[in-house]
């Protein structure tokens, strides 16, 4: 295991994953200025959408990593996206997942290890991905995404026996767009889940959902502060899993566009 890879899977679509993972990797590396941050893409979508750049993909290193020849300068420099933020997407030709196995993840993520103080990878929300399963073996730290809908949980339940027998055990459960008011409680899905209450943790709903989608933004650029008070607990989670001094509450104008 890499304790610098921390790994958010989705119990199915639409969990929100993907803004989550963005959400983090940019907090932690406006907030601690001397932690190199990667975000990466680990699962057959390139998940790039709340960026209006052109980003690097995986697809763009895979002569490279067919070949065991990673140019490390040359990844770290174009994957670069502020000071010492960096991001990966996933493939842009999603056609082509079949060329991508567990060993391809992990050798990249081998190769790149001692350059980057933390490691996020959105992991998309299936197994039958060799880059996601590759970097669920490796994550130290593995979050389970999930939202109050019943087919999200009934599919967590069916694909249950999977996670367990590829050996892959969730640290934590993330429980994203949470509602107060909606039946599906901590209470209720810790019971039905077998799963403690107090690995659960609660991205509340934010208002600015489909605007942040139109404008390629994460939410973290909105002023939703119970949003982004919930990234940072979360923030804290994975810093203190590596033994990293936590987050501060945010003071009022600190957020500006990272990106």
């Amino acid at each position: 295991m890499m304790k610098k890879l921390m790994a958010l899977h989705g119990g199915d679509h639409k969990t929100g994953t993907t803004m989550l993972s963005q959400s983090l990797a940019e907090l932690i590396a406006l907030r601690k200025k001397d932690m190199k941050v990667l975000l990466i893409t680990l699962n057959s979508r390139k998940n790039a959408g709340f960026v209006r750049e052109k980003v690097q993909t995986i697809d763009d290193y895979r002569v490279q990593l067919d070949s065991r020849l990673l140019i490390r300068e040359e990844f770290i420099q174009s994957t670069r996206r502020r000071n010492n933020f960096h991001m990966l997407a996933g493939l842009a030709r999603e056609e082509e997942e079949r060329y991508y196995h567990p060993e391809t993840t992990e050798y990249l993520l081998k190769s790149i290890e001692e350059d980057f103080d933390l490691i996020i990878s959105d992991t998309g929300c299936s197994l039958d991905n060799g880059l996601a399963y590759g970097g669920l073996r490796l994550a130290d730290q593995r979050f389970l995404v999930l939202n109050q809908m019943e087919s999200t949980i009934r599919r967590v339940e069916e694909q249950g026996s999977r996670y367990r027998e590829a050996g892959i055990l969730f640290n934590n459960i993330i429980l994203n767009q949470f509602q107060e008011k909606d039946p599906y409680s901590i209470n209720y899905l810790s019971e039905r889940l077998d799963f403690p209450k107090d690995r659960f943790f609660l991205v509340h709903q934010a208002d600015y959902s489909r605007q942040a989608e139109m404008e390629y933004r994460t939410l973290m650029e909105y002023r939703d502060e119970v949003y982004r008070e919930d990234i940072r607990k979360l923030a804290n989670v994975l810093l203190e899993s590596m033994g990293e001094e936590g987050l501060s509450p945010e003071r009022k104008g600190l957020w500006k566009n990272f990106i």
